[in-house]
């Protein structure tokens, strides 16, 4: 047998196993020093995380959290402030770029224009583009599900009822199994 993994030990140590797997693991661990020492040091800390002391949180905890994650809302004086600046930093920035080109106003002014324009072009041939592959992709995707429950409703025809509901029921088992053993996956650990 392979070594137990931390999720198993820690699962041993907080009793979320059944009868069977505790003896597997009681069984596994009488002759693996490895696991014996893993296990040992989980068990300590185990231990210590419960004896720590419960942390007393103070009355204003939350309202001073949300204060700083949801900031208050800006006047409108502070709007038009901070759009004016913004603005002056463009019209700034543009006279920058006017007065190191060399080039004309008008000519910078077409220029800047043409770029924007190129722009705004690519982009919605880009957009364009991905509509039409995502399209596709749904299209795709329908005709393969389609054909997939065709085949599947003409082999369903070959099968007696008996064996279509042990199918059904086969299938619903599995599925649940297969649910059950996610769920535990994520919730190990997770008991106290």
């Amino acid at each position: 047998m392979n070594c137990l993994s931390a999720d198993l030990i820690y699962m041993y140590l907080e009793e979320g196993l059944s009868a069977a797997e505790k003896q597997m693991v009681q069984d596994h661990l009488s002759s693996c020093k490895k696991c014996q020492r893993a296990m040992e040091e989980r068990r300590l800390l185990v231990e210590a995380s419960q004896s720590l002391p419960l942390w007393k949180v103070p009355a204003d905890f939350t309202p001073r959290i949300m204060a700083r994650i949801f900031l208050e809302k800006a006047s409108p004086r502070e709007w038009i402030a901070t759009a004016s600046v913004g603005i002056f930093a463009a019209v700034l920035a543009f006279f920058f770029v006017f007065m190191l080109s060399g080039q004309n106003l008008v000519t910078l002014l077409a220029n800047l224009s043409y770029t924007v324009l190129t722009f705004f072009r690519n982009i919605i041939v880009a957009l364009a583009k991905s509509v039409k592959v995502l399209s596709l992709a749904v299209e795709i995707i329908y005709k393969f599900i389609s054909s997939l429950l065709r085949g599947l409703a003409s082999i369903a025809t070959l099968l007696g009822p008996e064996l279509q509901i042990l199918l059904t029921v086969g299938v619903v088992i599995f599925s649940l199994l297969f649910l059950y053993g996610i769920k535990r996956k994520f919730l190990v650990g997770e008991k106290t």
